[in-house]
């Protein structure tokens, strides 16, 4: 028997950043580009850009910093806030991997 679990950050009562947002956050970096980051993870830029856009509105911060346009296309980076914001989920993921595991060690 195994156990699983998902997390997220929320914020009045809704979903603002998880695994998903993460990941699509990461590829974007790596790829320097939200775009081709939505096109890996077969998502429309369209929703990816609206992703961004309401995470951005409800931590009250910029996450990426965009240059539109351009002769090879827009780019995109994540901001120092962003890759805080990264930088702290992991370590919540692994803090609650760990407390998750122990307790249902403890009990089964």
């Amino acid at each position: 028997m195994d156990i699983g679990w998902k997390i997220w950050l929320t914020k009045d009562n809704t979903k603002v950043f998880g695994k998903g947002p993460m990941e699509l956050l990461q590829r974007t970096e790596k790829m320097g580009s939200l775009r081709k980051a939505a096109i890996s993870m077969n998502m429309s830029y369209s929703k990816a850009w609206g992703l961004i856009s309401n995470l951005e509105k409800s931590l009250g911060f910029k996450i990426l910093d965009k240059t539109i346009g351009g002769i090879d296309g827009g780019s995109s980076t994540l901001t120092q806030e962003g890759k805080v914001l990264i930088d702290k989920y992991e370590d919540l993921e692994k803090k609650v991997e760990e407390a998750i595991l122990k307790i249902f060690e403890d009990t089964f």
